[in-house]
């Protein structure tokens, strides 16, 4: 009887690993996007370029700082839109979260939307076209050290 108590209990502790691998692997599955939103965009395609941006690499898909040096289209914003009550959570994600986190939420989305690279800008062509301001960009920033910049899916 004690050994049948003691079979059961390892086959028990057995079964309760397994099923926290197989959890923890289909955690690994799955694409993070964290708080992130997508406002998808629809209007005029005549961007701006420039001779040179930082290029982030690493991510789902690239991460430019600054306008590309060639054409593109703007498929939509990433946003952060949390308010009210979540407005804690986002406070607290912004003094404790980690920025390679959001920049990799902000790449997931951009590949999920059908996006080849994420744009990082404050050029004012881009706001005014987007008719957005800095304040607005800032409230609904994904990333804290980037929050005066909107965060654009494109596409080349």
């Amino acid at each position: 009887m004690k050994q049948a108590g003691v079979l059961l209990g390892t086959i028990a502790l057995a079964l309760a690993l397994t099923g926290n691998l197989l959890a923890k692997s289909s955690d690994k599955k799955e694409t993070k996007t964290g708080d992130t939103t997508v406002i998808a965009y629809e209007g005029h395609q005549s961007w701006p370029t420039a001779k040179s941006a930082q290029i982030m690499q690493g991510y789902a898909v690239p991460v430019y700082q600054g306008l590309p040096d060639k054409k593109y289209k703007v498929l939509g914003r990433i946003v952060d839109e949390r308010n009210g009550v979540d407005e804690v959570g986002r406070a607290f994600g912004e003094a404790f979260g980690s920025q390679k986190h959001r920049i990799r939420d902000c790449a997931n989305q951009a590949k999920l939307n059908g996006g080849d690279a994420v744009m990082v800008t404050d050029d004012e062509r881009v706001l005014k076209a987007l008719d957005t301001s800095m304040k607005s960009a800032k409230e609904e920033s994904p990333l804290i050290h980037e929050q005066h910049k909107v965060v654009l899916i494109i596409k080349f």
